[in-house]
């Protein structure tokens, strides 16, 4: 027997940066998207009345860091109680993958879906976990990261803010080294991500070829050019040079120095990008310090910087789903459209009114997962028999 469910009298805001469709319908079976708009309701489906409320596609976390422990479980479940549906973790690695796979098969539930980055750098690199270097080992390592399950290889080609030893300046994987590790992760049908803040770095992920750029803290405009032309992602994590951020590690000199210098360049180098039209994503190294960050807040957090940088909420919220999903190859997902499988968030208030409205955790009612009900708060909880939710017994960022 077929698993119906119609959503009705939403405002809907399908991720795909159309107007929103003022009292519409959502129609669900099997868990997959049928319909959206104005559409009949099938007979038998379960009605869930979303009058007054916006019903938008889960938001897909671009850059975290979430592995196979039981700290990544509960990352993953306060996120999709957070309206979080999907979290890529770009040091995912063998363990995550397990996770992966327990969610992906129901054995975990209550959990945002896990994509999986599994690690290739340089001795010595600002990431680590398969340390390889020269082209013909690069290639080996990459191998051996898609034989273990990685959905795609996460990369360095420039230092980072994290550790006392390094400066964003430090260049990690040459231009032959990348241009291997892309080429054999394309031969596996697997997307490259980098992380990268300076050149020549960056300048050697365009010319490698690599499919996401994260970070670019101190981004030039020839390199913002650079990646229009080369048709590239670019994912800037703007929390990471933020205000909130540069405080929370006050106590980490080598981190704020480099952080407060990067932070115009960050956003002018934003600002461009934006406006000559280079593909933005949101990604935020997720889920952040718990001295500032309650788990699902960075995510958030992430629209209102790229709005404080020229994007529209309706283009920042396409970010976060439509195009999230196209850079990582989810076809599925990122968008409430016919075929899609059924990622669907409904909240009280309206994020186009304002991105705070979705940044309260108290406004996500309802959160579908492939089609099943995964969270349900307040009145959806208690009105109807969604027998398969995970209730709220706590606050949703306890003990975060």
């Amino acid at each position: 027997m077929s698993d119906v469910k119609a959503i009705l009298h939403g405002t809907i805001i399908d991720g795909t940066g159309a107007e929103p469709i003022r009292d519409g319908t959502v129609i669900i079976r099997d868990g997959r998207i049928e319909a959206v708009g104005a559409a009949e309701v099938p007979e038998g489906a379960e009605v869930i009345d979303a009058a007054g409320r916006t019903v938008m596609p889960g938001l897909i976390e671009g850059h975290a860091h979430v592995g196979g422990n039981p700290k990544g479980q509960q990352v993953l479940r306060i996120s999709l109680q957070r309206g979080i549906t999907t979290v890529c973790s770009v040091s995912a690695n063998v363990n995550g993958i397990a996770m992966r796979d327990g969610i992906a098969s129901g054995q975990l539930r209550g959990c945002a879906r896990l994509v999986a980055g599994c690690i290739v750098t340089p001795t010595n690199g600002h990431v680590r976990f398969r340390d390889a270097d020269g082209p013909w080992e690069v290639r080996k390592a990459v191998r051996e990261m898609v034989q273990a399950g990685a959905n795609f290889i996460k990369t360095a080609a420039s230092g980072g803010f994290f550790s006392k030893d390094e400066v964003c300046s430090m260049r990690n994987y040459t231009l032959e080294e990348l241009v291997a590790l892309v080429d054999e992760a394309h031969a596996w049908h697997r997307p490259v991500v980098v992380h990268c803040h300076t050149q020549p770095g960056l300048n050697n992920c365009i010319e490698a070829g690599v499919d996401q750029i994260h970070h670019g803290g101190f981004i030039d405009e020839e390199a913002v050019c650079g990646i229009l032309a080369a048709d590239l992602w670019y994912m800037p994590t703007l929390s990471v040079t933020c205000q909130r951020n540069i405080e929370a590690l006050a106590d980490q000199p080598w981190q704020t120095i480099e952080m407060t210098q990067a932070q115009p360049i960050h956003r002018a180098g934003v600002r461009l990008a934006h406006q000559i039209g280079v593909k933005l994503c949101v990604g935020t190294d997720y889920p952040g310090t718990g001295r500032t960050w309650k788990h699902g807040d960075r995510t958030i957090w992430e629209l209102m910087e790229l709005e404080s940088c020229g994007l529209s909420r309706m283009e920042a919220l396409v970010a976060a789903t439509k195009t999230n999903a196209e850079a990582y190859r989810l076809d599925d997902l990122g968008t409430l459209e016919p075929g899609k499988i059924a990622d669907v968030v409904v909240l009280d208030g309206d994020p186009l009114a304002g991105i705070e409205a979705l940044y309260d955790h108290r406004n996500i009612k309802l959160v579908l997962k492939d089609g099943r009900v995964e969270f349900a708060d307040g009145d959806l909880a208690k009105h109807y028999s969604l027998r398969e939710a995970q209730p709220a017994d706590r606050p949703p960022y306890e003990d975060a």
